[in-house]
C-alpha cells in the first residue's frame, strides 16, 4: 500500500498496488508524476521502521515557514496569485484580501511572518510583496496555535529564500471634480538571507486640501450669521412693533440693508424681513485639510545562537494638517433708541467679521522601538515581545476674534456695523491643547504540546504580558485644564485545543476529524480591576470537504488609552443636523479623548460552516451565523437626536432661542446592543488553461548535460472574492432606561443613516501576460431614519462604491534594460461617482446632508510608478 500525507490534506489517501510494481511507482514518484500539483515539494523521507507488510509511506514536506497544522487553511496564494492582484505594497494587498481575512466576528486577522510572530507590524510592511513565496490564510480555529483568540484568522506571509532589491515607488492623484491631489514617494532597501533579514524604509505623503467651493455645496440659508448682518429680536421676540405694522405680521428676523442710509431706517428693512443674508463661505472651509506625513522604518531580524531569533524595529512618524473653520462669527447687542439703527428696543446682530478666517493645526510625532526574541525548546516554541511607543499631539484651533472692544463701542454709541482694525482683526482665541503619552508593553508566549491523546496532541498556550501608560498634557479652554493619567495591566492567559477524534488516527474515525478548543484570560487593569476574557468550541471535519465551526467568545477589555487621552480639538462652524427641530446648522464640534469611559463587555456566538468542494482548486465556500452582544460600547455620537439628547442632554448645548450651537462628539458608552446577522464568503483562486509540460532535452543530449529549460510560459491566473452580509436584527438601548433603538428599522447611531440589511465586498482580479487588471468593489443597501418630524424623516440611498485598477510590467512590453522590473498601475476609486443620496419624507435634501458633505472626494484618480533595482 501506497500512503500519501498531503500538506493541504492531512487524511490519507490510499492506493493498493502489487508488490511487482514497486520499481514502477518509485520511478513515477521520482518524476513528479505520481501526485500533480505537489512537484518538488515531495521527498522521500528516511526509511521508517517496517509494520511487517509491504507498504511504502510517502511523505509530503510542507513549504519551509508554513503556518498549516491539521486544519486546511481557508486560501493558499501563491506568486503567480499574489501578482494577479495588482497591488503596489502589502498595505494594499491586505486591503483587497480584506474579504478573505476578515473573521466571521468581522474582527480583522493576526499576522505572522514565516509562521512566527513578529515585533511590529512594520516589520511586514516594509517588505516588498516581491519577496513573498506565498499567503496562508488560516481559519479561526488555528489562532490558538500561535497564543491568539480563537476568533480571528491567522494570515501568515512566507518569504523567499534569497532577495534582495531596491524599490522606488511614486503615485499621483486627483479628484475628478477638482483638489485632493495626493502624492506619495518611497524609497524601501531590503534584504533576506535565508533566516537574516534587513529593511529600511522613507516614505512621504501630501495630500492637498479640498475647499468647498470646489464642491457643489449650497450655502446654508437657515444660519443666521452673515457677512452684511442679520437683526433678530431678544430671546425670540419681535424685532420692533413698528416694523411688524409695516410688514403686516410678526418679524423675528431681517436682514441689514446694505445702504448706509436705508439702515438707520425701518422701511430699509421691509425687504429684508423674514428673508436672512446669506454669506457664501465656501472658499474659507475646508472639507479636507492639507496634510503632510513623513515616515522612516528599519528593521533587522537575525538568528541569535542555533534555536533562537531575533528582531528590532525602529520607526518614526511625523504628521502635520491644516485647514480652514470658515470665518469668525461675532454675535453682538445693539440696544435701542441708540440712533445707530431704527429699533426702540435691544437687538441681536449677527454677522460674520470679513477676512476674519478661523485656522485649525494639528501635529503629531509618533516614535516607536520593538524588538521580538523567539526560539523553541525541544518540541515547544516561546517568544518575548516588548515594545515603547511615544506620541506628541499638538492641537490649534481658532475659535473667533475677541470682540470685547467692539461690544463696548456699541455701547457708547458705535457703529455695529463697522469694520474692525487690521490690529483687532488679527487677533484670535485659540484653544490649544497638548498631550504625551507613552505606552510600554512587554508579552511573553509560550506553547507546545500538553500530553499525548489518541487522537494527537493536545496543545496548550501559555502567556503573560505587562503594559504601562502614561499621558499627560492640557486640554482647551478659556481656562485650560491638566492631564495625568497613567495605567498599568497586568494579564496572563491558558489556551488549549484537544484533539477527539482522527481519521488520520483511525481514532473514533467515523466523526472524521473533530476537536474542542478553551481559553480564558484574566487581567489586571488600574482603575478597572480585574477584567475576565474566555472562549470556547469546536472544530468538526465530517468528511474532507466540509469543515463545521462553533464558539462562544466573551470579552472584557478596557478602552484604548488613545480613547481617554486624544487631544481635544473644538471646530467651529460644523454643519450639524438638529433632528428634533429639521434644521441645518453651524455649531462647534468638540473631538478628542474622554477619561471617564468605561469597559466594554462583548459577547460573540458563531456558527459556521466552510466547504471545499474540489480538492485541486483553492475554491471555498464560508457561511457563517453570528450572535453578538456589548455591553457598555464604546461609541461616537454623530448628530443631534432626539434619543441621542435625552441619554446624553451634555452634549448638546443650545442658545437662549432653542438653536444648537455646540455638539460634544468624544467617545460615550452605550449601554447595550444585540446583533444578529448571517455572512457568506465565496473564495477561489486558480490558474487558467493546463500546465505547460517541461521542454525535453534536445535529441542527442543526455538529460544530466543539457542546459536548464526555460522558463515555462506563465498561464493566466484568475482571483475572486466575495462577502456578503445579512443584517437579521441590530437594537441598541442608549441607557438602560430608555427605549430600545432598532438600526434595521429607522433608528441610527452614527446620525448618517441606520444600519445597512445588506452589503457586500468583493475583490476580482487576474493577470495575463504583462497586465494586471482587477476590480474591489463595496455595496450596501439603503437606511432609512424615522421621525414625526417630515424634514427629519430621511431616507439614505444605497451604494455602489467601484475602484477599478491595472498594473502593467513594462519589461515585458520594453526589452531595455531600463524598463527591469518596473510596473506601472493606474486606479480609480469610486468608478461611478457613487454618493449617499439623502431626501426627507418631502422629497427635499437637508443641507447638512449634501452629497459632498457626506463624501467630499467623489472619483479620484491615480497613476503610479513602481520599480525594483
Amino acid at each position: 500500500m501506497i500512503e500519501y500525507h498531503s500538506v493541504r490534506d492531512p487524511r490519507p489517501i490510499r492506493c493498493r498496488l502489487q508488490v511487482c510494481a514497486y520499481r514502477t511507482a518509485l520511478a513515477i514518484l521520482a518524476g513528479c508524476a505520481a501526485c500533480p500539483g505537489e512537484g518538488t515539494a515531495q521527498e522521500i523521507p528516511p526509511e521508517a521502521p517496517s509494520s511487517g507488510k509491504d507498504d511504502i509511506v510517502i511523505t509530503g514536506q510542507r513549504t519551509a515557514g508554513s503556518a498549516v497544522g491539521a486544519v486546511d487553511p481557508t486560501a493558499t496564494l501563491d506568486q503567480a496569485a499574489i501578482q494577479a492582484l495588482g497591488a503596489t505594497d502589502l498595505k494594499t494587498l491586505l486591503e483587497r484580501l480584506k474579504t478573505l481575512t476578515t473573521s466571521a466576528s468581522g474582527g480583522d486577522p493576526v499576522y505572522l511572518l514565516n509562521s512566527r510572530r513578529m515585533s511590529s507590524m512594520n516589520e511586514l510592511y516594509s517588505l516588498p510583496q516581491e519577496a513573498m513565496e506565498k499567503i496562508e490564510v488560516l481559519p479561526e480555529s488555528e489562532a490558538a496555535r500561535f497564543g491568539f483568540p480563537a476568533i480571528v484568522r491567522v494570515m501568515n506571509f512566507i518569504t523567499k529564500k534569497r532577495f534582495r532589491a531596491v524599490k522606488y515607488q511614486q503615485s499621483t492623484g486627483t479628484t475628478t471634480e477638482g483638489g485632493g491631489e495626493t502624492n506619495y514617494v518611497e524609497v524601501t532597501a531590503a534584504r533576506i538571507d535565508g533566516p537574516r533579514r534587513a529593511t529600511l524604509t522613507i516614505s512621504h505623503l501630501r495630500l492637498n486640501p479640498v475647499l468647498q467651493s470646489e464642491r457643489a455645496i449650497v450655502p446654508d440659508p437657515d444660519t443666521l450669521y452673515a457677512v452684511g448682518g442679520n437683526i433678530t429680536g431678544v430671546g425670540g421676540a419681535t424685532i420692533d412693533p413698528a416694523l411688524d405694522a409695516l410688514v403686516g405680521n410678526r418679524v423675528t428676523i431681517a436682514a441689514v440693508p446694505e445702504d448706509l442710509a436705508s439702515r438707520r431706517t425701518l422701511a430699509g428693512y421691509v425687504a429684508g424681513a423674514g428673508a436672512p443674508a446669506v454669506t457664501d463661505i465656501r472658499r474659507y472651509r475646508s472639507l479636507q485639510q492639507r496634510s503632510d506625513r513623513i515616515s522612516v522604518d528599519g528593521t533587522v531580524a537575525a538568528p541569535i545562537g542555533k534555536s533562537m531569533s531575533g528582531s528590532l524595529n525602529l520607526s518614526m512618524e511625523a504628521q502635520r494638517s491644516t485647514g480652514l473653520n470658515g470665518l469668525a462669527p461675532a454675535l453682538l447687542s445693539v440696544p435701542g433708541g441708540s440712533g445707530v439703527l431704527p429699533f426702540a428696543g435691544d437687538v441681536l446682530l449677527y454677522r460674520y467679521l470679513p477676512d476674519a478666517v478661523l485656522r485649525q493645526r494639528n501635529t503629531s510625532l509618533t516614535l516607536h522601538g520593538s524588538g521580538l526574541v523567539q526560539g523553541s525548546i525541544r518540541r515547544w516554541g516561546w517568544n518575548v515581545t516588548t515594545s515603547y511607543d511615544r506620541v506628541r499631539g499638538l492641537a490649534r484651533s481658532q475659535q473667533g476674534v475677541p470682540i470685547d472692544d467692539l461690544q463696548a463701542s456699541i455701547d457708547a454709541g458705535g457703529d455695529p456695523l463697522a469694520i474692525p482694525s487690521p490690529e483687532a482683526s488679527a487677533l484670535r482665541q485659540d484653544y490649544r491643547s497638548r498631550t504625551v503619552t507613552g505606552t510600554l508593553l512587554t508579552k511573553a508566549v509560550a506553547n507546545g504540546p500538553l500530553v499525548k491523546l489518541p487522537a494527537g496532541d493536545a496543545q496548550i498556550t501559555l502567556s503573560g504580558d505587562y503594559a504601562r501608560s502614561s499621558s499627560s498634557g492640557s486640554l482647551p479652554g478659556l481656562q485650560q485644564s491638566t492631564l495625568d493619567l497613567t495605567r498599568t495591566t497586568k494579564g496572563a492567559s491558558v489556551n488549549a485545543d484537544f484533539p477527539i477524534a482522527s481519521a488520520n488516527q483511525d481514532v473514533l474515525a467515523f466523526l472524521g476529524q473533530l476537536s474542542v478548543n478553551g481559553m480564558i484570560g484574566v487581567s489586571d487593569v488600574s482603575n478597572y480591576g480585574r477584567l475576565v476574557s474566555s472562549n470556547y468550541g469546536l472544530t468538526w471535519s465530517p468528511v474532507r470537504p466540509i469543515q463545521l465551526i462553533a464558539s462562544v467568545n466573551e470579552a472584557q477589555t478596557p478602552p484604548a488609552i488613545a480613547l481617554l487621552t486624544n487631544p481635544t480639538v473644538t471646530t467651529p462652524n460644523t454643519p450639524f443636523f438638529d433632528f428634533t427641530t429639521g434644521t441645518s446648522v453651524l455649531v462647534t464640534t468638540i473631538a478628542g479623548g474622554n477619561t471617564t469611559l468605561a469597559p466594554e463587555r462583548r459577547r460573540i456566538v458563531t456558527l459556521g460552516v466552510a466547504v471545499s468542494p474540489i480538492k485541486a482548486k483553492d475554491l471555498r465556500l464560508t457561511a457563517n451565523y453570528l450572535e453578538t452582544r456589548i455591553g457598555n460600547q464604546t461609541a461616537t455620537l454623530g448628530s443631534a437626536t432626539a434619543a441621542f439628547q435625552s441619554a446624553f442632554a451634555d452634549a448638546f448645548q443650545r442658545n437662549a432661542a432653542g438653536q444648537l450651537v455646540s455638539a460634544d462628539l468624544r467617545p460615550v458608552n452605550i449601554a447595550r446592543e444585540r446583533e444578529k446577522k448571517m455572512q457568506v464568503t465565496l473564495s477561489l483562486s486558480t490558474p487558467i488553461g493546463r500546465t505547460p509540460r517541461p521542454q525535453a532535452p534536445s535529441v542527442g543530449t543526455s538529460a544530466k548535460d543539457s542546459p536548464p529549460p526555460p522558463a515555462p510560459k506563465s498561464r493566466p491566473q484568475i482571483y475572486v472574492s466575495m462577502t456578503t452580509t445579512w443584517r437579521l436584527d441590530d437594537r441598541l438601548s442608549l441607557r438602560s432606561d430608555l427605549p430600545v433603538l432598532d438600526l434595521l428599522d429607522g433608528d441610527t447611531l452614527t446620525g448618517t443613516g441606520g444600519r445597512p440589511r445588506w452589503e457586500t465586498e468583493l475583490s476580482l482580479s487576474g493577470s495575463l501576460g504583462a497586465a494586471n487588471i482587477g476590480l474591489y468593489g463595496r455595496l450596501q443597501g439603503p437606511t432609512r431614519i424615522r421621525s414625526d418630524l417630515e424634514a427629519s424623516d430621511l431616507r439614505f440611498s444605497g451604494r455602489t462604491w467601484l475602484v477599478p485598477y491595472a498594473s502593467l510590467k513594462v519589461e515585458q512590453i520594453v526589452k531595455r534594460p531600463w524598463a527591469k522590473a518596473m510596473m506601472l498601475q493606474f486606479t480609480v476609486e469610486n468608478l461611478l461617482n457613487d454618493r449617499v443620496n439623502v431626501r426627507d419624507r418631502l422629497g427635499r435634501v437637508p443641507n447638512r446632508f449634501q452629497a459632498a458633505y457626506i463624501d467630499p472626494l467623489g472619483r479620484s484618480v491615480r497613476l503610479g510608478l513602481r520599480k525594483l533595482f
